[in-house]
């Protein structure tokens, strides 16, 4: 199957363990795996790979490379919502967010959510995620577009006369860096 026996018969909250919401193309194309997982929403964040079972499971289609040219503004809020309504408390669905290796896309879009919903910084979304997945690593492009959607975000909170977001100023975090705990 090209997963770990470990984390098959573990479930989901294995998967979720050892990979929360990201993985690559080939697993999101293994309906054996989505259904031992019980996932019924999938995000694929890739340009090239097509939704693999479009009857049965609901998709959010982004067409996204993984380069220095690609524009997230639009499809940062868009899989934040989508992740949001799947988990929400009337659909209760597991989800599953995909790009070619589970690194760079996937991940910059699973940080979105986690800064919108779970009111982190992307400092804290960054380290929370590799903690859980070592080789997230959203490019450096997708990590400045992060910033400015914490900006936006944080600027939202304080119209909204919500607890703002901390700031975590204008340098790009050091994913090398953000898997320490001191």
């Amino acid at each position: 199957m090209g997963m770990d026996p470990v984390i098959l018969l573990g479930g989901f909250a294995a998967f979720h363990t050892l990979y929360p919401f990201l993985c690559t193309s080939r697993m999101a194309s293994d309906y054996h795996i989505l259904e031992n997982l019980n996932i019924t929403h999938v995000v694929n964040a890739t340009a090239e790979c097509p939704d693999a079972f479009p009857s049965t499971l609901s998709y959010l289609r982004l067409r996204l490379s993984d380069d220095a040219q690609q524009d997230l503004v639009e499809a940062l809020p868009q899989a934040a919502r989508f992740i949001a309504g799947a988990l929400s408390s009337e659909v209760r669905g597991r989800v599953l967010v995909h790009c070619s290796m589970g690194r760079s896309r996937s991940s910059a879009l699973t940080l979105a959510f986690l800064m919108q919903h779970q009111r982190w910084t992307l400092l804290h979304a960054i380290r929370w995620l590799k903690e859980r997945r070592a080789c997230t690593a959203p490019n450096v492009n997708f990590l400045r577009q992060l910033l400015t959607y914490e900006e936006q975000l944080s600027s939202h909170a304080a119209l909204s006369s919500q607890l703002p977001f901390r700031k975590t100023g204008k340098q790009i975090p050091n994913l090398l860096e953000c898997g320490r705990t001191t």
